[in-house]
C-alpha cells in the first residue's frame, strides 16, 4: 500500500474520531437522574408519558422513572438507603403522611430552597393544597398526586326514591334522611356507607373546624399529644358513625375501601365517601348515572373544609449539586400548566396549578366530567388555616391503623364511643411521645 494511501486512511480515522468527539461528549455531559415513584397501573402509565415527555423536552437531562410499589414499599426502601448513606434517588414520590419523617429526616431539601433559582412562581400552586407540605413556614415538597374525599351517590337511586338527583345531602344528618328514603322505597339495599378508613375521621374532624392535634396540628410547633379529645371532636364524630352504623340504613364493608367501592359501583348502596381519586373509576365502572357533592358535615361551619391526601415529590439531599438543581428543574416542569392538564385528566388526580384549568383540553374536559367540577369547587372553598392543612405527625400511619382496629369495637357494642375516643387518644399519644423521643 503505498503511502498516499496510509495517508488518506489515517486522516479518514482522524476525520471520523473529529466527527464522534461531540456526540460522545454530549452524551457524557448529560445529568441522569433516578426518580422513585409508587404510581401503578393508569397512573404509572400516565406519569411516565410525563417522564419521557420531559426527556424529549431538553437534551441535558434523562429522567429514570422507577416503580418501588406501594407507599409503604417506598418509604421502607428509602429509609434503608438513608441509613445505608448510599443509593438515594434524586427525586422521591411519597404520600401525605410521610411528610413529618421526611422534614425531620435530615436528607432533603426543601424545594422552596430553589425557588429563586429558576423565577419560579410560589402562587402558582393553590395555598389550600401547598400549606400541607409547608413545614416551618417552608414548603418542603411539590404537590403532585392531589386528592380529597368527597360524595358519590347513585343518581337513578336518587330518582326511584323520590330524591332530587342534583340536589346530593351536605351534612350527615341529611345523608340519614337520604338514606332512609333509600332503603324503604326499596330503590336499593342500602342507603349509605364508608369505609372504616382513619383519613375519613381526620377530614371530618377538619370539617367541623377543628385540629386532630395540638400545636395548630403540629403547624405552629411539634404536636405532642392530640387534640380531638378535648376539644370535643373526636366524641362527635365517633357519635356520628355510630349512629349511622345503627340505623339499619347503612352497612359496613370493613376497612378494605375497595369493597365499599364495588358495593356502590354494582348499585347496592345509594351513598358513599370516597377518594376524588376514584371518580373516573366510579363513572366508569357504574352501570349508572354517577352524582357527586361536596363531603357531608357533621356541623356547618366556617372554619371546616376539606384536607388534601395523595402524595408530593421530593427533592433528596444527594450532596450532588448538579444533580439538585436538575432535579428541581424536572419538578418544575411537573408543575406547568399543561402538564398538570395532561396528568389530571389522565389519572382524575387534582391539576395543583389553577391555571391548568384555563387550558383548551381542561375546559373541554371538565365540560364533559361535570363531577370533576365538584372536587374542584369543594377545594376552592375550603378555607387555609391549621383544620384543612392537616396534621403534621410522624405517626400518622399508625395512628390510622388503630382507628381502624377501634371502630368496629364501637360498631359491636364493645366499645362507646367515650371509650372509643380515650383508647383512640391514649395509643396515638403514645407513638407520638416515642417518635418525639427517637428524633431528639
Amino acid at each position: 500500500m503505498n503511502n498516499k494511501k496510509w495517508m488518506a486512511i489515517l486522516l479518514g480515522g482522524i476525520m471520523a474520531a473529529s466527527l464522534a468527539a461531540p456526540c460522545s461528549v454530549s452524551a457524557a455531559e448529560k445529568t441522569t437522574l433516578t426518580f422513585w415513584h409508587a404510581m401503578g397501573g393508569t397512573n404509572g402509565e400516565v406519569l411516565q408519558q410525563i417522564v419521557d415527555d420531559f426527556n424529549a423536552s431538553q437534551d441535558e437531562i434523562e429522567v429514570k422513572a422507577e416503580y418501588q410499589g406501594t407507599y409503604d414499599d417506598t418509604i421502607t426502601k428509602l429509609k434503608a438507603a438513608m441509613q445505608s448513606d448510599s443509593g438515594l434517588p434524586d427525586v422521591c414520590q411519597m404520600y401525605d403522611v410521610g411528610t413529618k419523617f421526611m422534614s425531620d429526616s435530615g436528607a432533603v431539601i426543601p424545594v422552596e430552597d430553589k425557588f429563586e433559582s429558576t423565577g419560579y412562581d410560589k402562587s402558582s400552586v393553590m395555598e389550600v393544597i401547598s400549606s400541607y407540605y409547608t413545614v416551618n413556614g417552608k414548603q418542603y415538597a411539590m404537590p403532585f398526586n392531589v386528592s380529597t374525599p368527597m360524595l358519590y351517590y347513585n343518581k337513578d337511586v336518587f330518582e326511584a326514591a323520590g330524591l332530587d338527583p342534583e340536589t346530593p345531602p351536605t351534612t350527615y344528618d341529611e345523608v340519614l334522611e337520604d338514606a332512609k328514603k333509600i332503603v324503604e322505597s326499596g330503590a336499593a339495599p342500602v342507603g349509605y356507607s364508608q369505609a372504616i378508613y382513619g383519613w375519613f375521621f381526620e377530614q371530618q374532624l377538619a370539617g367541623l373546624g377543628v385540629t386532630y392535634g395540638n400545636n395548630d396540628n403540629g403547624r405552629k410547633e411539634a404536636v405532642t399529644a392530640v387534640d380531638f379529645d378535648s376539644n370535643g371532636g373526636g366524641l362527635k364524630v365517633f357519635d356520628m358513625w355510630k349512629k349511622l352504623y345503627d340505623s339499619g340504613y347503612f352497612e359496613d364493608y370493613g376497612t378494605t375501601t375497595a369493597d365499599t367501592q364495588t358495593a356502590f359501583f354494582s348499585g347496592q348502596v345509594g351513598m358513599i365517601i370516597e377518594s376524588t381519586a376514584i371518580l373516573k373509576n366510579a363513572v366508569d365502572s357504574s352501570p349508572f348515572e354517577v352524582g357527586t357533592g361536596y363531603l357531608p358535615r357533621i356541623e356547618q361551619n366556617d372554619e371546616g373544609g376539606v384536607i388534601i391526601g395523595g402524595g408530593s415529590l421530593w427533592l433528596t439531599d444527594t450532596g450532588n449539586e448538579a444533580n439538585e438543581d436538575a432535579a428541581w428543574k424536572f419538578i418544575e416542569y411537573i408543575t406547568t400548566p399543561d402538564v398538570q392538564a395532561k396528568w389530571s385528566m389522565g389519572t382524575g388526580y387534582f391539576a395543583i396549578n389553577e391555571k391548568a384549568y384555563e387550558t383548551e383540553d381542561m375546559k373541554a374536559y371538565l365540560k364533559e366530567n361535570p363531577n370533576f367540577e365538584t372536587a374542584i369547587n369543594q377545594l376552592k372553598d375550603s378555607p387555609v388555616n391549621c383544620n384543612t392543612a392537616g396534621v403534621l405527625s410522624g405517626v400518622q400511619t399508625e395512628a390510622r391503623l388503630t382507628f381502624n382496629e377501634i371502630m368496629p369495637q364501637v360498631y359491636d357494642g364493645k366499645l362507646t364511643t367515650q371509650d372509643a375516643v380515650d383508647q383512640l387518644a391514649a395509643s396515638v399519644n403514645k407513638a407520638i411521645e416515642n417518635y418525639n423521643e427517637s428524633i431528639k
